[in-house]
């Protein structure tokens, strides 16, 4: 679900030492959990607080909590994700990681995303027990502002069943929405590797080529054809991929993405679209 690391246990035992009362009730578990958060405040301080304290900071535009290094249980790969969304670095420290954090940026629901900001810091039994910190994948929000706490796919065991308990009980309080992480497999993976060269913003067409695009792929049509029909002809094909990447074209998604394949206007951006341009008669009225 999350990393582990038994080397911050010693640290976070001093750290939660002393700070309130356990968090998760014995009906939770056997044993009495608490669970505190350690972050990077705005100011750049390492702070620990408990999980209702967290109720509205933004810790997916907070700053990571120390250097990245790469997972040594994972896949051996540490890359810097430049994401779309946000225009924020994600630090990825696995390439499994690393593709979900490209699917994250796809996701037209998710609007800031950030690694390594936080980690969940917990003991058991006022200290007398076991103690631990886990390390979520990612911190999101949505378009509707709500707080996701996305989590690695648990361990084996009793060990996987702790973990999941401390995200469940630190999420329950700081009121935060658990996700597993996903990760794009197959022709969806190659699809978004293919799209992510043209996610940035110097490839967004200027609103009226992208009104001419729109308008010329309400009908289904080949990427290339789609292109060649506009005014740009086929140098506009960057901007068509781009708009495939923004959501506002789309495609079946179960076959490869090529040139040659057939995508179409979403109906989201159809709306606005329909939207914009009743506006515009309106004033010009």
């Amino acid at each position: 679900m999350a990393e582990r690391a038994g080397s911050g246990e010693a640290a976070c035992a001093e750290e939660l030492a002393g700070r309130g009362a356990p968090a998760g009730p014995a009906a939770d578990g056997p044993a009495e959990l608490l669970v505190r958060v350690r972050y990077r405040s705005a100011a750049g301080r390492r702070v620990v607080q408990e999980p209702e304290q967290m109720r509205g900071v933004r810790l997916e535009e907070h700053p990571p909590l120390s250097e990245p290094v790469a997972y040594k249980r994972r896949a051996s790969i540490l890359t810097e994700w430049s994401a779309a969304t946000s225009g924020l670095s994600v630090w990825c420290t696995s390439a499994a990681q690393r593709d979900a954090a490209m699917l994250l940026d796809f996701d037209e629901d998710i609007v800031c995303f950030q690694s390594l900001v936080a980690e969940l810091l917990w003991e058991e039994d006022g200290g007398q027990g076991r103690r631990g910190v886990v390390r979520p994948a990612f911190f999101a929000r949505t378009q509707g502002g709500q707080r996701v706490v996305i989590v690695h796919p648990p361990a084996a065991g009793e060990e996987g069943a702790l973990e999941e308990r401390v995200v469940r009980v630190a999420a329950r309080a700081a009121r935060w929405q658990v996700r597993p992480l996903e990760v794009p497999t197959g022709v969806l993976a190659e699809s978004l590797e293919c799209l992510a060269h043209f996610r940035g913003a110097d490839l967004a067409p200027d609103p009226e080529l992208r009104r001419e695009l729109l308008e010329l792929f309400a009908a289904p049509c080949s990427l290339l054809s789609g292109a060649a029909a506009c005014s740009k002809g086929t140098t506009a094909l960057g901007h068509v991929w781009h708009l495939l990447w923004t959501g506002e074209l789309t495609w079946d998604r179960s076959v490869p993405l090529l040139p040659s394949s057939t995508a179409w206007t979403s109906k989201a951006a159809a709306q606005q679209a329909n939207t914009t341009t009743a506006k515009t008669e309106v004033e010009g009225a």
